[in-house]
């Protein structure tokens, strides 16, 4: 376990003590509640904890695991995401990096550790330097009741004029130290004095409050351990009161009570490891001591089991759970089932199937340990690091992490789920914020263009100590199935009704959004929804396009889509990395679809109604459609979990044409080209569009400055080469371009000839 670990079960453990502590205070032996104490210090300082079934912690894990999640939608595999943006809902996106090697918080615990030991030794230095000016008492009582009571550590019997309350300090040489006002000459009170500190010092309690103190330094910021700090001091108070009342008879109780009203001990600051008459909860202690009744064989076997109840409900940790218990790890395929979507008899076949030995699988299937949904993910991955920190462990991961074949079956078996859902996502580098992707279509027959929505959630772990592994497929299963649920039940005439849909989409993720998001586990979302078409073939309705005319589905964009699109070319957009700018180009895309889809449209027809400068055209036509095509790569890599892959875009260039005695001559070129990105953090925006549009516009130069002549004279491969060379000038060691030589068209035809025949 570690520390917030410890931390949280330890505030279970100290609520339930104090509860039973209101309720039976004054009805069971009061060392019922040190030895209650004593061992919630346990549990706040030992990292380790025992399971149990009878743990409220089983409990609370078997209630989780018996939920019953929705049946979600029939699922789709999404095609490469297409056009300039796609739009996101939920909350902001996170960096995928949450904590460096040793994180903010950790430097502040220790902190907080070291200021909190600091004052509880400055304290307790700053009393000791005074208690050694304190002088023996010369009295014979005391030298009597000294000699009456023999014990291994020497006691000494001290006086100071700097305390007004009786105390005791010291371990392996104890010392009583008393008031010097103090009234020598009344043996009663000396007697109940005397008696209250002997008890401290034969219970050992100066090494029990050292203890307290030592979980309370590590466990600062708890509050809980405040409050049971506080509450372990006033029950050693009221133990030991009940011990000298034990001693010295139930007749004593009033006198005993009216000693404690008249020390008045009212301290002047903070003693830290010393035992002391304290008026601090006198009240408590007073009625304490007035209702100290004869311990009976009924009331101490009610504390024997309060106590052994309580540390098995409260100190130990769930116990693991069979398979069957466990929550279904699966993708977000139309059930939780895989009884009839595995064709495989047993995990040898599926091995032979997947290209593994059986050793190997056997491996694999280790690392799926008995009640691991039960683990905390922090426990998960040490168990998991440690088991495959060896060279060859870590090959046969690399290999089925690479393996299509387990791949393709990780919808429908439940190895495959658990190796790429869970094992990958909770173990790999970059943990802390995985993304997963799926996609719902409408089904009505006679549609031509069903209603589609295509999502990408984020899971990002903010607790890896208290989350468990369970809580985390939970909520995995749990927001897949609300997402792909948004569409059932919906009527045409809704799926068309795009704001319609935007309002219901986004209303789901609110409520995703609470249901999910904890202090442990954050999600996001984003989504794109294409409504049903209004064509129709069932209804036999059709539009007529112009032959010619390119038809759009979305008008012209207005001036204040532009406008709102331009407010992202601030004075610094070309100096910002390349990885914000595609940040903040998602979060405009979330505002408006339509919005979205008409500079869609007019950027790749290249139709503009609006009135842009030349500055206000390069934004839209080259930074907002680069990091558009950047996007929609992205958001695939996430939804087919590969690696993301590098943009592609298509270049068609005017053709050059000739014409001689009415024959003519003719050229065409195609050229499509990718680039590669190093890395979007450190690459700008301003670099990036510099790149990419000088190369075109040099490959442009190159077209219209050569004659058409020189041009019919060259093949295929001699403009392939030229165009080599041309994207090689301009790529660098953080964005390189490839031209894809091999879709690469160059078409020609020269009829001029033909004039003389």
């Amino acid at each position: 376990m570690n520390i917030l670990q410890m931390s949280f079960s330890g505030a279970v453990f100290i609520t339930a003590v104090v509860i039973i502590r209101g309720a039976a205070i004054h009805k069971l032996p009061k060392k019922t509640f040190l030895v209650l104490w004593e061992l919630v210090m346990f549990r706040l300082l030992i990292p380790f904890s025992i399971p149990s079934v009878f743990s409220v912690y089983t409990l609370a894990t078997h209630s989780i695991s018996s939920t019953t999640w929705p049946e979600t939608g029939t699922g789709y595999d999404i095609p490469t995401m297409q056009g300039l943006f796609v739009a996101t809902q939920g909350a902001e996106r996170p960096p995928a990096d949450v904590s460096p090697s040793v994180s903010v918080w950790f430097m502040v615990w220790c902190a907080g550790i070291l200021l909190t030991g600091l004052f509880f030794v400055i304290s307790y230095l700053r009393c000791l330097t005074e208690f050694r000016t304190a002088l023996p008492v010369r009295s014979h009582y005391v030298e009597k009741w000294l000699g009456e009571r023999p014990l291994k550590r020497r006691i000494s019997v001290r006086q100071s004029d700097r305390i007004s309350a009786p105390l005791t300090y010291g371990i392996f040489r104890p010392v009583i130290l008393l008031p010097k006002k103090m009234d020598w000459k009344n043996e009663k009170q000396l007697q109940y004095v005397l008696s209250h500190e002997y008890v401290h010092i034969c219970r050992y309690d100066t090494v029990t409050k050292l203890v307290a103190a030592l979980a309370l330094c590590i466990h600062w910021f708890n509050p809980f351990v405040w409050v049971m700090y506080l509450l372990f001091n006033r029950d050693i108070e009221l133990a030991c009161d009940e011990s000298v009342i034990r001693q010295l008879g139930e007749k004593s109780k009033s006198a005993y009570s009216l000693m404690l009203i008249d020390m008045e001990a009212a301290k002047s600051g903070l003693l830290p490891f010393c035992n002391s008459f304290s008026k601090n909860a006198i009240e408590e202690r007073i009625t304490a001591v007035m209702k100290t009744k004869k311990n009976s064989l009924f009331a101490i076997c009610i504390a024997a089991v309060l106590i052994v109840g309580v540390t098995t409900a409260f100190a130990t940790s769930a116990a693991g759970m069979g398979e069957t218990d466990a929550i279904p790890d699966t993708d977000f395929s139309d059930s939780a089932d895989f009884s009839d979507s595995s064709d495989f008899s047993d995990s040898s076949d599926f091995a032979d199937f997947a290209g593994f030995s059986e050793e190997e699988f056997d491996k694999l299937l280790a690392l799926r340990f008995d009640g691991y949904e039960d683990m905390s993910v922090s426990e998960f991955q040490n168990k998991v690091w440690e088991l495959t920190d060896t060279e060859e462990y870590r090959d046969l991961l690399e290999r089925f992490s690479q393996n299509t074949a387990l791949y393709e079956q990780k919808d429908r078996n439940e190895i495959a789920s658990f190796l790429f859902y869970t094992l990958e996502p909770l173990t790999a580098e970059k943990w802390q914020t995985r993304d997963f992707g799926g996609g719902i279509a409408s089904d009505h027959p006679g549609a031509s263009d069903n209603a589609m929505l295509e999502f990408v959630f984020s899971l990002t772990i903010q607790n890896a100590d208290t989350l468990t592994v369970g809580e985390y497929n939970a909520a995995r299963l749990g927001v897949a199935g609300g997402l792909r649920n948004i569409m059932h039940g919906k009527t045409k005439e809704q799926l068309r009704n795009h704001s319609f849909m935007q309002e219901a989409i986004d209303a789901e993720i609110e409520e995703l959004n609470e249901k999910w998001n904890t202090d442990k586990l954050r999600i996001s979302v984003e989504y794109s929804f294409l409504p049903l078409s209004e064509l129709d073939a069932g209804e036999g309705r059709q539009e007529n396009v112009q032959q010619g005319q390119e038809h759009r589905e979305y008008p012209n964009g207005t001036e204040e889509d532009y406008r709102s699109l331009l407010d992202l070319r601030t004075a610094d957009y070309q100096s910002r990395s390349v990885a914000d700018f595609n940040m903040d180009l998602l979060e405009w895309a979330n505002e408006s679809y339509e919005r979205m889809e008409r500079i869609n449209i007019d950027t790749a027809q290249q139709d503009f109604s609006v009135n842009l400068d030349s500055d206000e055209l390069s934004f839209v036509a080259i930074t907002a459609w680069l990091s558009g095509v950047e996007n929609g790569k992205y958001v695939q890599s996430i939804n087919t979990g590969r690696k993301e892959e590098d943009p592609i875009l298509n270049q068609y260039l005017p053709s050059k044409t000739a014409e001689e005695n009415g024959y003519g001559a003719w050229c065409d070129l195609f050229y499509p080209f990718s680039y590669h990105i190093a890395d979007k953090k450190t690459l700008t925006v301003g670099e990036r569009d510099a790149c990419i549009s000088n190369m075109i516009s040099e490959i442009q130069d190159f077209w219209n400055g050569t004659d058409i002549d020189e041009m019919l004279g060259m093949t295929e491969g001699d403009i392939v080469g030229k165009l080599k060379e041309i994207a090689a000038e301009y790529s660098n060691d953080d964005i390189t371009i490839i031209i894809q030589e091999d879709s690469v068209s160059f078409e020609k035809m020269d009829e001029r000839g033909r004039a003389f025949d």
